[in-house]
C-alpha cells in the first residue's frame, strides 16, 4: 500500500468541493491568547492537508501562524495534540459539536440538520484531505489514525448515539441496537461524494443530488426506526 500512496497528500482541488466551512465570527470576542491558538490551528490544519502529517514540523506551523515555536508548544504541547485539536476544531466549525440528547425538536427535524452538518464536514475540502492523509500515512504512523478517530468520528458517533438513546426512552424511536442504527445512518450519509473526493474524482454531478440523497437516507432510517408519534 505504501508503495502506491505517496507520503505527501495534496488537498482536494477547490473545483471538486464546493461546501465551505462556516465563517469564523468569534474573533472580536477572543483574547489574544485565544486568537493565537486559532491562528495556530488554522495554519496547522492547512499544512497537514497539503503536506501530510509526517512532513510538517512545529517550526513550520509557527512560521505559517506568525508566532514563535514556543507559543505553539505552549498552546499545544505536542504535534499529536495539535493534530487532534485541529480535527476537533473542524467538528466545531461544522456545528457537529453542539448537538445533544435533550434537543426538544421533532426527531426528523433534528436528524435532518445533524446529517446535513455531518455531510458538509465529510465532503468538505478539509474533511476529505485529512481522511486522505490518515490513509496515506497509516502504514508508517498507525497512531495518526487513532488520533483522528478519537478527535473526530468517535465523538460524533457518541453524540448521535446519546441522542438516539434519549429518543428511544421518550418513545419517539424504536431501536434495539442503537450503536448499529447510528453506524447505519452515518455511513449512509457519507455518500459517494465523500468517496469520490477521497479518490480525487470529480464530485460536481453527485453534489447536485446530495440534498435529495440526504432526505432519502432519513426516509430509510425513519421507516426502520420511527415509532408512532416520532
Amino acid at each position: 500500500m505504501s508503495s502506491v500512496i505517496t507520503h505527501k497528500v495534496s488537498a482536494v482541488p477547490q473545483a471538486q468541493t464546493k461546501i465551505k466551512a462556516p465563517a469564523d465570527t468569534g474573533s472580536p470576542g477572543r483574547s489574544k491568547s485565544e486568537q493565537k491558538g486559532r491562528q495556530i490551528l488554522e495554519a496547522a490544519g492547512s499544512l497537514f492537508m497539503s503536506e501530510g502529517y509526517g512532513a510538517v514540523s512545529m517550526e513550520q506551523v509557527a512560521r505559517a501562524a506568525g508566532v514563535s515555536k514556543q507559543t505553539v508548544y505552549s498552546h499545544y504541547g505536542s504535534k499529536e495534540a495539535l493534530f487532534s485539536a485541529a480535527v476537533e476544531q473542524k467538528c466545531v466549525d461544522y456545528e457537529i459539536s453542539y448537538h445533544s440528547g435533550d434537543d426538544e425538536r421533532p426527531v426528523r427535524e433534528y436528524l435532518r440538520e445533524f446529517i446535513q452538518h455531518f455531510s458538509d464536514l465529510v465532503t468538505s475540502e478539509a474533511g476529505v484531505a485529512i481522511h486522505r492523509v490518515c490513509i496515506a500515512e497509516a502504514d508508517k504512523r498507525s497512531k495518526l489514525a487513532e488520533l483522528f478517530w478519537e478527535a473526530g468520528p468517535h465523538p460524533i458517533m457518541l453524540r448521535l448515539t446519546a441522542y438516539l438513546e434519549a429518543q428511544v426512552k421518550r418513545g419517539t424511536l424504536d431501536i434495539d441496537h442503537i450503536h448499529f442504527a447510528a453506524d447505519q445512518l452515518l455511513f449512509m450519509v457519507k455518500s459517494d461524494v465523500h468517496m469520490r473526493g477521497v479518490l480525487g474524482l470529480p464530485t460536481e454531478e453527485s453534489e447536485k443530488d446530495l440534498p435529495a440523497y440526504l432526505d432519502s437516507c432519513l426516509d430509510v432510517f425513519m421507516k426502520a426506526y420511527g415509532a408512532t408519534g416520532g
